[in-house]
């Protein structure tokens, strides 16, 4: 990505090579290849874009951009990482428990359907079963409500090579489930 600069200011950015017409005269897109360097470029006014920091957008975190910071040599872009709003995290966290949750009992909703059309009872291992998926929903539940910052939070769903994080990963096994 390109600027072309006039007077000190920004006055066109080029995404993608194009030719251009600066000052009455006719440049292929050639120009943004490296057939030219960055100081022929600059001399005719265009300097590259140079971004610093991360571009991250996910559960936690969101990405905000700087004003173009025109320097002697390129344009300067910081990016800086910032915090989304706790309670909407704890929402989304919370969201995906019962996603999950609901994936795992509708492994055997025909089971409780079945009791109720024909008397059948559900065998005493998936009654069981079923609870416990209830009660790991409920405790990570309570987990998320107790996280004070996004650190906390973010912590719940990271694990590494030496630490695995059983709170989101260890959910209880269906019992028909081979091994």
């Amino acid at each position: 990505m390109w600027a072309r600069i006039i007077d000190n200011k920004i006055v066109q950015t080029i995404k993608h090579p194009k030719s251009i017409v600066i000052n009455d005269v006719q440049y292929s897109k050639a120009i943004f290849s490296s057939a030219w360097s960055d100081n022929q470029r600059k001399e005719i006014g265009m300097l590259p874009y140079e971004y610093s920091g991360s571009l991250i957008d996910n559960m936690f975190y969101y990405t905000v951009e700087s004003t173009p910071d025109i320097q002697e040599n390129k344009v300067v872009i910081t990016r800086t990482k910032i915090a989304r709003n706790i309670s909407d995290i704890k929402n989304t966290m919370k969201i995906h428990v019962n996603n999950v949750l609901k994936n795992y009992l509708e492994q055997t909703d025909w089971i409780i359907i079945r009791e109720q059309d024909t008397g059948t009872a559900q065998p005493s291992d998936f009654a069981k079963w079923r609870d416990d998926l209830r009660v790991k929903a409920k405790a990570l539940e309570t987990a998320i409500d107790s996280k004070g910052d996004v650190a906390g939070l973010e912590a719940m769903t990271i694990s590494t090579e030496d630490e695995k994080i059983a709170e989101f990963n260890d959910w209880p096994r269906n019992p028909r489930e081979l091994e």
